[in-house]
């Protein structure tokens, strides 16, 4: 029955993600017998929405275009000067023909799985009952924090520069399982609607067993049904969706706002054992090294096809115009010359085989033990992050450079100045903290720098506006608006 069960979510996911944009969630009288069979008890509902999961971890959303991929190559974070096709995307020449396709299918993937998302939260709503009221919050909860985290990944790719004109047109917002394509709306309004989802999200999810039990392994009511309780760190969870408020709060420019939240999250893992600081003996245990930092992470996501990408883009045995690797010069300056960092030591080195003079990237390769809980994981928001917003949001530079030297000295560095810039200061951290995670060109476009380091290059700039920040919306959405 299990994988019957397991066959229909499948079959619902592909009918629904494999169709075109204008007509993908029209539902036949046959489709909708088949929801029925699926919906009429736990089991299915249970693998439906696990089928939310496995659509984010696709090659293009966060299995690799909007973490270690298409994003990374926009932040400048790998020299792309010898790969003919990425170096498209490396300068920004977004109207090229590899650049379009990348970006299309990352639009088309986001949106169908948006969408897939509206399908499931109606469904059940049309099946309630199936599960109880505490299993219904929880499954709704996280849907609608996944659809919110979308919308925004979306707005940040595709969308204006919001610190220059919040005005302007953005994306389109879908709250509904509707057939026809909605019109584009601000960037304000956009970021309004994500946050009343964030809110939903964190009412629904008021008892989520991450914040009485911790990530992994819960003692709650849940137990009879492990999909509620256990692993939640691979979840949607309570911390994760309030981390991406203070980080949308942000990009938004309401700094207080921002700052409360982080806060509060940072707060909450002084108050618990949940999620310590990931020690130096961990992060760069030989055999085993937790380089995500596992134990901070309130959100992953699980990809058992990670280890075959961390392959495709940063085994030393790839060609030089394939392989993803930064110039040594270049991250010599991200991590300042210390390799005594916890981010440097364990995840670049040069390989003693293959013949590759400059450091490769180990962050996702595989470790010896197979039981370890972080292996093929994919970090999503993590505890660093809220310290540095409570860093940048400060309103006392003091402050400030407080919560960047904790962050500094969980990473094994010294104490900045009391005179320290913080902003100078934040702007390094995100560099070293989040490679191969997609955050830092996300993090140059919402402080709207006006000049980035030129990965392909061993030194100089890169001139950035609107035309490097922005990405052209696809054809897919431009002829049908």
């Amino acid at each position: 029955m299990k994988q019957y069960l397991n066959k229909i979510a499948l079959i619902i996911l592909i009918a629904l993600l494999a169709s075109g944009c204008s007509d993908f969630l029209d539902v036949t009288p046959q489709d909708k017998i088949l929801e029925n069979q699926v919906f009429e008890n736990e089991a299915g509902m249970q693998n439906v929405h696990n089928g939310l999961y496995l659509s984010l971890v696709s090659d293009d959303l966060y299995g690799r275009q909007l973490t270690m991929d298409a994003v990374e190559i926009l932040g400048q974070q790998y020299n792309m000067t010898n790969n003919t096709s990425k170096s498209k995307i490396a300068s920004y020449s977004y109207t090229e023909s590899h650049p379009k396709a990348v970006f299309s299918n990352i639009w088309e993937t986001g949106y169908k799985t948006i969408l897939y998302a509206n399908k499931f939260l109606e469904s059940m709503e049309e099946h309630a009952g199936i599960v109880s009221k505490e299993k219904s919050d929880l499954l709704k909860g996280e849907t609608i924090g996944i659809r919110a985290m979308l919308h925004f990944d979306m707005l940040r790719l595709y969308g204006p520069i919001y610190k220059v004109d919040p005005s302007l047109p953005a994306i389109p917002y879908y709250d509904t399982a509707v057939t026809a394509n909605q019109p584009l709306i601000s960037a304000k309004d956009l970021v309004a609607k994500i946050l009343a989802d964030l809110d939903k999200a964190l009412e629904l999810l008021k008892k989520d067993p991450i914040l009485t039990s911790g990530k992994y392994n819960a003692t709650t009511d849940f137990d009879a049904n492990p999909y509620y309780s256990a692993n939640r760190g691979l979840r949607m969870n309570y911390l994760a969706v309030k981390c991406l408020k203070a980080r949308v709060l942000l990009y938004s420019g309401d700094k207080t706002g921002a700052s409360a939240v982080a806060n509060e999250v940072i707060n909450f893992t002084k108050s618990t054992t949940f999620f310590p600081w990931t020690p130096f003996l961990e992060a760069t245990n030989a055999s085993n090294p937790d380089r995500i930092f596992s134990s901070e992470n309130f959100f992953a996501l699980s990809d058992y096809r990670l280890y075959t990408k961390q392959k495709a883009l940063f085994d030393y045995n790839l060609a030089n115009e394939a392989i993803y690797s930064p110039l040594l010069s270049r991250l010599t300056a991200v991590f300042e010359s210390n390799d005594n960092d916890y981010r440097s030591l364990p995840s670049w080195k040069v390989p003693a085989v293959g013949g590759k003079t400059q450091k490769t990237f180990y962050k996702y390769e595989d470790v010896e033990t197979k039981t370890k809980l972080f292996r093929l994981q994919i970090p999503m928001i993590r505890l660093s992050e809220m310290y540095l917003i409570a860093a940048e949001t400060a309103p006392v530079p003091a402050d400030g450079i407080a919560f960047l030297n904790t962050l500094r000295f969980n990473r094994g560095l010294t104490n900045l100045a009391a005179t320290a810039n913080v902003t100078t200061e934040v702007t390094k951290e995100y560099k070293k903290e989040f490679i191969g995670e997609g955050q830092l060109f996300f993090y140059y476009k919402r402080i709207n720098s006006v000049t980035v380091p030129n990965g392909s290059a061993a030194s100089g700039n890169i001139s950035m506006g609107a035309l490097q920040y922005v990405v052209p919306l696809p054809d897919i959405e431009v002829n049908f608006q």
